[in-house]
């Protein structure tokens, strides 16, 4: 009984002991040596157009990759008892391109590695853009048809979408990019957006009405009574600038895409085979960005402001669906870290000019001026966004502050006493309060 357990375990055990050889990868013209625990007196190779063998000594065999392919590797001592048995698997050689990668990229730690036709590449870079450029490299270098993972695009219409080429993906068949990258970087970009205005007005002639309002229309021209004829002397002119719109702080991952929206959405029905659907347009001051991180902490940024705003002008009373005034700009910049810059130019103009008259005595050349009021009103807006971009970093929690307030009583801020008082000091505030403000 127990001869036949030792047997059934023995025969359970050779199959382990023989998975446990395990594999020996070769690239073509790579050779190693072998040690072999017995004296080999004979070796068996399965293919040698894969692979060839060169015998050193009786305990030692330098094996060499040929060709792709796998092979089997068995060596037999005296009375044909088996020493080593080893699967070589030989890939195509890739030390060419791994010395073409540390060439061009010299502080990259990639690996290039195969299995059959495909291409496998691993280690770690610093930025995504030399991840990219590395993929590249290697797909074109091995001819590998090449196709697009994922396009950016700013804006949201189908007419006005720009595809922005730096952030496109590259995919490239039959290689595996497993590259990572050391850091993931983050961009912070503050922006202010405003609106630089100058807006002229100027009203200058005879306001006619009665106690200096808006004159009135009457019947017939000899109908005019003393109290209607109350001239007003009018000569106002007014300078205006502008505001800040909006000053968002946004941070983005490299290679990633972020948005901003302050207004509303304007609801537009439509109808369809008979029935009826609602959209929704955006306005107000919109921004899209995207930024990816580049070689030696260089930042390239893609920006896309608009501000945009209701326009009633062309309403009526048979329909009231307003318009979009809309300005947009899209551009794309390469700045260091720390550095802004400014985009201006989005320019609007708007001139308007009015003429009030008395009917009749107001056409009179020279004295009808006594009867006329004029204006005139001129609006010129300009759309300014200043940017700055910082390389920034996530913080631990308790580096956080909140603003707080500190509570006073409502006769401390009547009697402007400061809370930041030393002891003694506020101590007779607090005396003095006490008492109703009075020192006894």
């Amino acid at each position: 009984m127990k001869k036949t357990i030792s047997a059934l375990m023995l025969m359970t055990l050779m199959p382990l002991c023989t998975f446990a050889q395990g594999t020996i990868n070769l690239t073509q013209g790579e050779a190693k040596s072998l040690s072999i625990s017995g004296e080999a007196a004979s070796v068996f190779i399965s293919s040698q157009t894969v692979a060839d063998y060169q015998v050193i000594d009786a305990h030692k065999v330098v094996v060499l990759g040929k060709e792709m392919g796998s092979t089997s590797f068995i060596a037999f001592d005296g009375d044909g008892k088996e020493l080593i048995n080893k699967m070589l698997v030989v890939n195509k050689s890739y030390r060419a391109i791994e010395q073409q990668i540390a060439v061009q990229f010299p502080y990259a730690q990639v690996t290039v590695s195969g299995i059959g036709d495909n291409v496998v590449l691993g280690g770690s870079v610093s930025t995504e853009q030399e991840k990219d450029n590395i993929l590249k490299l290697v797909g074109e270098l091995f001819g590998k048809r090449v196709k697009t993972a994922a396009t950016f695009e700013m804006a949201e219409e189908d007419d006005d979408d720009i595809e922005i080429g730096f952030m496109t993906q590259l995919e490239y068949q039959g290689v595996v990019n497993n590259i990572e990258v050391a850091a993931t970087k983050q961009v912070n970009v503050k922006l202010t957006i405003a609106e630089v205005s100058h807006t002229f007005m100027q009203d200058f002639g005879i306001k006619m009405g009665s106690g200096g309002n808006a004159g009135i229309f009457v019947d017939q021209l000899t109908s005019f009574s003393a109290s209607d004829i109350v001239s007003v002397i009018s000569a106002v002119g007014t300078d205006t600038v502008g505001q800040v719109l909006a000053e968002p702080n946004l941070s983005v991952i490299s290679g990633e895409k972020a948005s901003f929206l302050v207004g509303g959405e304007l609801p537009i029905m439509t109808s369809n085979d008979g029935g009826t659907s609602v959209e929704y347009k955006e306005f107000g001051v919109r921004l899209e960005l995207m930024a990816k991180v580049l070689r030696d902490d260089k930042i390239k940024l893609a920006l896309s402001p608009e501000v945009s705003s209701l326009d009633k002008q062309y309403t009526s009373d048979d329909f009231n669906i307003p318009a979009l005034h809309t300005r947009r700009a899209q551009t794309t910049v390469e700045l260091g870290d720390g550095q802004s810059f400014v985009l201006g130019g989005l320019l609007n103009s708007e001139e308007k000019e009015s003429l009030t008259r008395i009917p009749f005595i107001g056409d009179i050349p020279i004295l009808g001026s006594l009867f006329r009021h004029t204006g005139t009103e001129r609006n010129k807006t300009e759309l300014v966004i200043v940017a700055t971009v910082n390389l920034v970093q996530p913080v631990k929690a308790n580096q956080i502050q909140l603003p707080t307030m500190k509570k006073t009583s409502t006769l401390k801020r009547f009697f402007a006493l400061d809370s930041e008082y030393e002891t003694s000091q506020e101590k007779w505030a607090d005396e003095v309060l006490s008492a109703g403000g009075f020192s006894q």
